[in-house]
């Protein structure tokens, strides 16, 4: 098949962005640049495992599950149907915990999943103590595996972070946690209903575990502490409305991510 063949072969099975989907499939399939695709628009690629990956995307399988990796800030981290996939959305929040961090720092990152933000902080940051928390066990084995690819150091708390945080307080708390509305679950692409509910669902209005956060993780950070937390696009309201005229707290403020979407909550104790 050529790559304009394996496009269309992906516009009838429905996906977006089908031209960047082809050429990473023949990236991943041959270990070629893309350069050197474009600069042979008509060769054929015979490989069976291009049909296999196409006939798992019709099935809508994404495929960050079937290469079994993807890259997040620079780095390739595995990933599995355990847990969500990283996202560019993200780095905005890992970028502002790293410039925030200092060395020997307490980190934890709740809702770790794949560990993908605490470990890139570990990557970027000197000296950090670093602890990863998640309700998922196989989540939580992404996150070891990724803990030893990259080798770092890390603690890893399995349980509910709403009844298990250990008694400890943290220099950094950073979250990616579900932030769905229940009824908008089901209206989601086919991909995204192929990652786990629970990393997905986060309540009637997507702001349980973000209400948890505000409302008693606080107390989990040292003095002078930052708690950073992502939302949806289309929540910055509801957030604020969490956030303002409240005093346990010195101050807060919203980053957005490079698509102009507010993303991200930061709160200074």
């Amino acid at each position: 098949m050529t790559i304009n063949e394996i496009k269309s072969t992906l516009d009838k099975i429905g996906v977006d962005n089908s031209w960047d989907e082809a050429y990473l499939i023949v990236e991943h399939v041959y270990g070629i640049t893309k350069a050197k695709i474009l600069l042979e628009p008509q060769k054929s690629y015979t490989s069976p495992k291009i049909l296999e990956i196409l006939e798992k995307r019709r099935a809508r399988i994404p495929l960050q599950h079937i290469f079994g990796s993807w890259f997040f800030m620079g780095k390739e981290f595995l990933v599995s149907p355990d847990c969500l996939i990283p996202r560019p959305d993200t780095e905005i929040l890992v970028e502002k915990a790293a410039s925030l961090i200092k060395e020997g720092d307490k980190v934890a990152d709740l809702c770790t999943g794949s560990g993908c933000i605490g470990i890139s902080l570990a990557l970027y940051c000197k000296n950090i103590d670093l602890t990863l928390v998640d309700i998922s066990s196989g989540a939580l084995n992404m996150a070891r595996k990724n803990v030893e690819k990259h080798n770092v150091n890390a603690e890893f708390i399995l349980g509910d972070i709403t009844k298990d945080l250990p008694n400890k307080k943290f220099d950094i708390i950073t979250s990616n946690p579900p932030y769905i509305p229940t009824k908008d679950i089901e209206s989601l692409s086919k991909e995204v209903q192929k990652e786990p509910v629970i990393a997905l669902d986060g309540g009637e209005n997507g702001l349980d575990i973000i209400n948890f956060l505000v409302n008693e993780g606080l107390s989990y950070l040292n003095e002078n502490g930052k708690m950073l937390i992502e939302f949806g696009y289309d929540q910055e309201e509801g957030i604020r409305n969490l956030l303002d005229g409240r005093t346990d707290f010195k101050s807060y403020e919203i980053l957005y991510d490079y698509g102009k979407n507010p993303r991200c909550a930061v709160i200074y104790k």
